[in-house]
């Protein structure tokens, strides 16, 4: 699984950058055998000086052999915005990895016994 953060018009800091890789393990922890990459979209529509309700959270997680799961908030704080978002996204996952369960063959195997035992055939 790829991480990939991208920012426009923010600060990227190291503790968004923590922050927001933690809310996206917890969120996908169930479909991170799955997951290919994960793009996340930082942007600041007004930028630093002027305020608002313009901070935008785009993730965009890439399920192998599945459509992408993509989802976007809008706050006026980036880390409230990115803590909603990955709370619908773990929902989804969770969702999506149910699905993929349901939809899985189970393994065959080979157990290796011998037939004369199980059956009872004497030799």
């Amino acid at each position: 699984m790829q991480l990939f953060i991208y920012a426009h018009g923010i600060d990227l800091s190291e503790s968004v950058i923590r922050q927001t890789h933690q809310k996206l393990q917890l969120a996908l922890d169930r479909l991170e055998e799955h997951i290919e990459t994960i793009h996340v979209y930082l942007v600041d529509n007004n930028g630093p000086l002027l305020g608002g309700i313009d901070k935008l959270c785009r993730i965009v997680v890439q399920v192998r052999k599945q459509e992408c799961i993509e989802m976007e908030d809008i706050d006026s704080r980036m880390d409230a915005a990115i803590d909603r978002l990955t709370d619908r996204l773990g929902v989804a996952a969770s969702k999506r990895a149910e699905t993929l369960l349901r939809h899985s063959k189970p393994a065959r195997r080979w157990l290796g016994f011998d037939d004369s035992i199980v059956f009872g055939e004497k030799d």
